[in-house]
């Protein structure tokens, strides 16, 4: 294993481990008075001076096409804020661990989009990795559990819309654009729309005890900027497909962290559900990793 390996699996495995930790902080966060449309604002907003800052030292250029102001509200707003507003909202229903966990179906929605919308082979590996994850997810419905089911829903929505916000990243002009100037629009636009939003919902606490601030604002650097930097940086080392296999760490870290710092408790059934959605995202990337570019 060279320097360049290396450096970018534990680059990788740091961003995963930082994802998978910051839940803990929301979900102490939603004790001090906090919430998930709070938390959605908040993420956004505070991380856009720092990546602006970036823009300025790095020199990159602030103009936006029509055309891309229009991709970073559609795949940005309607696709991302609205990834992280029901992703948070089901940690109280189902905890940390689970709800990450069924997020983490979010590779195989993209394959389920990009074969019905753009047409692309799936593989008899592929079809597998749906099957099992499809068994996983039925694993959570049990019986006597129908408090979990809204946070269920949340969790598994979250993956769809975050699965076509990948799809739409991946498909459009925005991934020929600077990764830092789509980031800090997005962070703006989205930080608008929670904004706008809340005229109607009346959900955002502006004021804050100062230790929930601070936890907020540990999430937004951790998640928003420091995080995706690594994860930027091990891609470039390990290239996407083995970057993602690495990217497992973060459902593995919620579950601890959710059990150690929350006390939060899974039954058997619900452990094997996980155990099958992981093995199956597993299976899913990795098929992609040993995929000749050309059949992908």
């Amino acid at each position: 294993m060279n320097d360049k390996t290396l450096r970018g699996i534990l680059m990788t495995i740091a961003s995963a481990l930082l994802f998978g930790v910051t839940p803990v902080l929301a979900s102490l966060t939603y004790d001090m008075g906090s919430n998930a449309n709070t938390l959605t604002f908040y993420r956004n907003l505070l991380v856009v001076p720092v990546l602006l800052a970036v823009m300025l030292v790095r020199r990159i250029p602030f103009g936006l096409t029509k055309k891309q102001v229009g991709l970073i509200l559609l795949v940005g707003v309607v696709f991302r804020a609205s990834t992280t507003l029901m992703l948070y909202s089901a940690y109280p229903f189902v905890g940390i661990g689970t709800a990450t966990t069924l997020h983490f179906m979010y590779p195989v929605f993209t394959a389920l989009i990009c074969f019905v919308f753009f047409r692309e082979r799936l593989a008899p590996v592929k079809l597998a990795a749906l099957a099992v994850a499809s068994l996983g997810v039925c694993l959570f419905a049990e019986r006597g559990a129908s408090d979990a089911l809204p946070g269920v829903a949340l969790a598994l929505t979250s993956a769809l819309t975050y699965s076509c916000y990948m799809t739409g990243m991946g498909k459009t002009e925005l991934c020929q654009m600077n990764a830092t100037k789509v980031a800090c629009y997005m962070g703006l636009t989205n930080a608008a729309a929670m904004l706008a939003v809340d005229g109607f919902a009346h959900r955002i606490v502006f004021r804050l005890p100062p230790l929930a601030m601070l936890y907020t604002f540990i999430i937004a650097m951790c998640t928003s900027f420091l995080a995706v930097f690594l994860l930027q940086k091990g891609i470039a080392c390990l290239g996407a497909p083995t970057a993602a296999i690495f990217s497992m760490f973060e459902p593995l870290t919620s579950v601890i962290s959710g059990r150690v710092f929350l006390g939060e408790t899974m039954s058997l059934r619900t452990a094997i559900g996980c155990c099958a959605i992981l093995g199956a995202v597993t299976l899913l990337v990795a098929s992609d990793r040993l995929t000749p570019p050309a059949r992908r």
